[in-house]
């Protein structure tokens, strides 16, 4: 099973944790839905949602085992 498709607590963590290592701290939002997780954040610079998809990883760019997708 892949990590992104684990619906837990420990994972929600583990997701935000990349996320905001990912986009430089930043409050990401996690929810779990149609089988993986989401990161939603609010970009002030830009003043509009971002809502990504992750995606299990490895490489450069990738962060703690995650990428994350922009849709």
């Amino acid at each position: 099973m892949l990590n992104s498709t684990i619906n837990s607590a420990s994972m929600e963590e583990k997701v935000k944790a990349a996320a905001n290592k990912h986009f430089g701290h930043r409050k990401a939002n996690t929810v779990f839905e149609h089988g993986h997780w989401w990161v939603m954040w609010y970009d002030e610079s830009e003043d509009c949602n971002r809502t990504y998809d992750v995606v299990d990883a490895e490489g450069p760019g990738t962060t703690n085992g995650f990428d994350f997708e922009e849709v």
